[in-house]
């Protein structure tokens, strides 16, 4: 539960990103679109934000349950399990970070091809195209959602295991809650949706304005793309 609200936090801070994308990037250029499809974009962005984390939860999943049948949870685990997050959260605020100039420039996410391509000249570029306080506020809000991430991985406290281990065996109803529950909701959140198929790139489009659909995805989703 520690390590779902700490992921929850995360999508949390990912919105702001959006929002924040949204202010200095698209909002001046999409004066004439709907609240509505505005707030819609927005909706669909956790949706996005939250797969991401679902397929983040499936190796913890399994590490979990190992370590919940054999009752073995070394402190080591821990540490693991901070590590994880904090390069994840790094990697997710770079990519955040980078995509921003790029979508600045032109109006859409990064895609796998573009970073493959991109070096320190073509940022540099991208950010003198930007009036000044554009860069300065969105270097600021990189670092200060680094840093409240980075601040609530480190404060987390797992305590004793033994503490919240049972001696008592548990029923099968409830081993079966325990094993099945957490699975059910980590999939529903990687497939982002409860239809038949998977989330995908038609569900951020809600709007017939390029960048509003474009700022429903975030660049993790968008680099394997």
């Amino acid at each position: 539960m520690k390590l779902c609200m700490l992921a929850l936090a995360m999508i949390v801070f990912m919105t702001l990103f959006r929002m924040n994308l949204y202010f200095l990037s698209v909002f001046h250029a999409t004066a004439e679109v709907p609240f509505t499809e505005v707030l819609q974009s927005f909706v669909a962005g956790l949706r996005f934000d939250l797969l991401i984390f679902g397929f983040l939860f499936i190796p913890l999943y399994f590490l979990l349950l190992i370590q919940a049948v054999t009752e073995k949870w070394p402190r080591g685990m821990f540490v693991f399990y901070k590590s994880y997050f904090t390069v994840i959260w790094f990697l997710i605020c770079v990519m955040s970070f980078i995509d921003f100039f790029y979508f600045a420039k032109h109006g859409r996410r990064m895609r796998f091809e573009e970073y493959m391509s991109w070096h320190p000249q073509v940022f540099i570029e991208q950010a003198q195209g930007l009036q000044p306080n554009q860069t300065w506020i969105f270097v600021v809000i990189t670092v200060l959602l680094f840093s409240l991430g980075y601040m609530l991985i480190k404060s987390l406290k797992f305590g004793e295991w033994k503490d919240e281990y049972s001696p008592q065996r548990g029923s099968t109803l409830e081993t079966a809650l325990r094993i099945l529950l957490p699975l059910v909701l980590i999939v529903l959140a990687a497939r982002g949706t409860v239809e038949p198929h998977h989330l995908a790139l038609e569900h951020s489009e809600v709007s017939s304005n390029t960048a509003i659909n474009e700022m429903a995805l975030n660049a993790v989703w968008c680099f394997d793309k």
